[in-house]
């Protein structure tokens, strides 16, 4: 990937990820069941091709790994946060 079009790959997941969080903040507002399921396809996405991307990138001796990775970090723990706010919603612990 060249990095014209790795750092255009990377703001499409930042934009991802604002429309992902505006959606699991809605789901957790108000119970809207397809808000939610939208918010942990979201996060899915951006976790698995962040992660996908920063192995490519790696493999090719690119600097954008370190970016895609922590990214992917980063993403993951707001999925975590998301996720134990339903539990709590929920009544799961």
């Amino acid at each position: 990937m060249e990095t014209r079009n790795g750092l255009i790959t990377f703001f499409i997941f930042v934009l991802l990820s604002v429309f992902t969080f505006v959606f699991c903040l809605d789901a957790l507002a108000v119970p809207n069941v397809k808000y939610g399921v939208l918010a942990i396809v979201g996060y899915l996405t951006i976790i698995i091709t962040s992660l996908f991307n920063g192995y490519t990138a790696k493999q090719n001796g690119e600097a954008l790994s370190v970016w895609f990775n922590g990214w992917a970090i980063i993403v993951s723990i707001a999925f975590v946060w998301y996720l134990t706010r339903c539990g709590t919603a929920f009544g799961w612990w």
